[in-house]
């Protein structure tokens, strides 16, 4: 393996020299990042050191002396090759698998993200604030579903599009911008090999807005859209208390063209799912800033790449867990039982 990655697991002081292969990897709608290596071992051969690696037991991975990764194994597989197989997850695994039963009041998504944080053990890191209050319940919903909802509606005032992800113990809550440490891609220098993909399955270019008795009130399209690919309509009925009009824009902004870029590069710790990259490729044309929607990085043979499926657009994971609370509805909480992550 590359002299600058360290892997750690409990019980085991650095299973580095012992790892064949491994693979980190996350995208901007897996709440968890994964990694996947596989070890050398032999009950006879005295020269490698005994690995005592449980289901539960905590990794870390460090690249260039800092922490990417610290998480638990939750899958292993072992086969008659002297060699383990183990597959870990991040705390969002967690965060994904733990349900409770909320009523929030006119709160914030980072308020309503720092009482889950306080009722479940969980250390509350750099939390993206929008200032924008919602009211909601949630029976019996994904801790995961309830912050991505929060901030779902948010986006929908704020304009930004937000990501969850765990830094080491910390979980932290994004708002996806570029800055200026974004790092470009370019041939001849880390820049592998690219291919595009184009689509239209998925575009809507018109909206019709009903009412609560189906009767049209209003329309939004994309009339540029509709010349160029024909109309592809969706219907949507008003709700009481949200902004009807902007969900129906963001059905239209969120689902126009897709253009899937894919590319293999030489390994950068720092593009992970929900930053940017500035790619720079002058047979396909490609030139400009876009999102990282899912990241693969691959140590193997002494040989560090990532694989990166890049977007134009600046998407996240939308989620629409919960409903609107009854008139006369009051009261904030639920869900206090204490999970230390």
């Amino acid at each position: 393996m590359t002299e600058n990655l360290t892997l750690l697991i409990t019980g085991t002081s650095d299973a580095t020299p012992l790892v064949q292969s491994l693979t980190w990897s996350g995208g901007y709608n897996q709440c968890a990042r994964t990694l996947e290596f596989d070890l050398v071992t032999s009950s006879v051969d005295k020269r490698l050191p005994a690995i005592n690696a449980e289901l539960g037991n905590r990794v870390q991975l460090y690249i260039d002396g800092s922490l990417r990764f610290d998480g638990f194994i939750f899958s292993r597989r072992f086969d008659g090759k002297n060699t383990k197989s183990f597959t870990c997850a991040d705390r969002g695994f967690y965060l994904n698998r733990n349900e409770a039963s909320y009523k929030f009041r006119s709160m914030t998504p980072e308020a309503i993200t720092a009482m889950i944080c306080t009722d479940f053990g969980i250390e509350a890191g750099n939390i993206a604030k929008t200032g924008v209050t919602i009211s909601r319940n949630f029976p019996g919903t994904r801790l995961y579903s309830i912050i991505q909802t929060a901030y779902t509606l948010a986006s929908l005032e704020t304009g930004k599009k937000y990501m969850l992800r765990f830094r080491g113990a910390a979980l932290d809550v994004i708002a996806k911008e570029p800055d200026s440490s974004t790092p470009v891609l370019k041939p001849g220098a880390n820049l592998l090999s690219v291919s595009v993909t184009e689509t239209l399955e998925t575009m809507i270019n018109r909206v019709v807005i009903t009412d609560e008795n189906d009767n049209q009130v209003a329309i939004r399209e994309d009339a540029n859209a509709i010349k160029l690919y024909g109309l592809m309509q969706t219907v949507l009925r008003r709700q009481e208390g949200e902004d009807t009009g902007a969900k129906a824009q963001k059905l239209i902004d969120d689902n126009g063209l897709v253009q899937k870029i894919t590319v293999t590069n030489l390994g950068d710790p720092s593009l992970i799912s929900g930053n940017c990259v500035v790619l720079q490729e002058p047979v396909t044309g490609l030139y400009g800033l876009f999102w990282i929607d899912n990241d693969t990085h691959t140590w193997r043979n002494g040989v560090y790449q990532n694989r990166l499926v890049l977007n134009f657009r600046n998407i996240m994971d939308e989620a629409e867990a919960g409903s609107l609370p009854v008139a006369g509805g009051s009261g904030s909480g639920g869900g206090k039982s204490k999970i230390t992550f």
